[in-house]
């Protein structure tokens, strides 16, 4: 029989699953809209399918809950919106190797914040995840740019965010934190269409599947699974089970947009998957 932190794990790792299918239909979509309109879109229909599955459980009564969601979106929405910006100076690469770096955030945070100190394992597990993401991802460029530097801001910003789905979720129900946390994501991306973007959105059926999927599955569904199953296991080893998404956005980049992954990028999968096995030795 499964353990409950088992079951937890088994969800967030078919999340990640989700958020890696997720990539090649982004990039896709990017053609056909710009960054913050797409964003816009997918996290208010992301709301909007929240509110109507749960508008029986949604509360707005406790001021706790409330400024727990706000927090916890504020952070979702500048991991977006660092990443975003990022990428429109420095190597997709470089994004996402600097990005994958919230894996040693975590538990550097979980130590500080909530004294959850990792085991040898989940120690031997985050350098093999490190040095799989960098394979992985093959970073071009050594030097420094403002787009790496907002990257950076990206990686703290979304290992915040894990922390925090950690301390609240396991105060407060999950459910109104999920709904508050992407409403305050779309509130904050609307003003930044017209700050940051160039608006553009000229619809096409690549468009259409790739607001559906990421508003749908990857939004409303795999918040609401961080939020309901991350509690139920560490932070540390959530941030170990999420430095899979590369691994499964390569595989999906490679169906559905024939994008090669090569020799290095197999191994840096590897890794990164010898990195989770690693840390489930530390249980036995």
């Amino acid at each position: 029989m499964l353990t409950l932190s088992r079951k937890a794990e088994i969800y967030l790792l078919f999340m990640t699953l989700i958020w890696g299918v997720t990539f090649p239909l982004v990039k896709t979509s990017l053609n056909y809209a710009s960054p913050f309109v797409f964003l816009t879109l997918r996290f208010s229909l992301g709301a909007l399918i929240v509110g109507l599955f749960f508008y029986k459980r949604i509360s707005f009564k406790d001021k706790e809950v409330i400024k727990a969601g706000i927090l916890i979106g504020v952070f979702l929405f500048l991991g977006y919106a660092f990443q975003t910006m990022g990428l429109k100076v420095t190597a997709a690469s470089k994004s996402a190797f600097i990005t994958g770096l919230f894996v040693i955030m975590v538990p550097l945070l979980s130590y500080l914040i909530l004294k959850e100190k990792p085991r040898i394992f989940s120690f031997l597990g985050l350098v093999l995840a490190v040095c799989g993401l960098y394979l992985m991802t093959r970073p071009k460029g050594s030097e420094l740019n403002l787009g790496d530097l907002l990257t950076f801001f990206c990686a703290i910003a979304f290992s915040i965010q894990v922390i925090l789905v950690q301390i609240y979720t396991k105060k407060f129900d999950f459910i109104s934190i999920t709904f508050i946390q992407i409403l305050i994501t779309t509130f904050l991306c609307v003003p930044s269409m017209f700050i940051f973007d160039r608006i553009k959105l000229v619809y096409h059926p690549s468009l259409l599947l790739g607001i559906l999927v990421c508003a749908i599955l990857a939004t409303a569904l795999a918040i609401f699974i961080q939020n309901r199953m991350q509690k139920d296991t560490t932070a540390v080893k959530a941030s170990l089970i999420y430095a899979m998404e590369p691994v499964f956005a390569a595989f999906f980049s490679f169906l559905l947009l024939g994008e090669i992954l090569g020799w290095m990028g197999i191994l840096g999968g590897g890794l990164i998957l010898g990195g989770m096995l690693s840390s489930e030795l530390g249980r036995r």
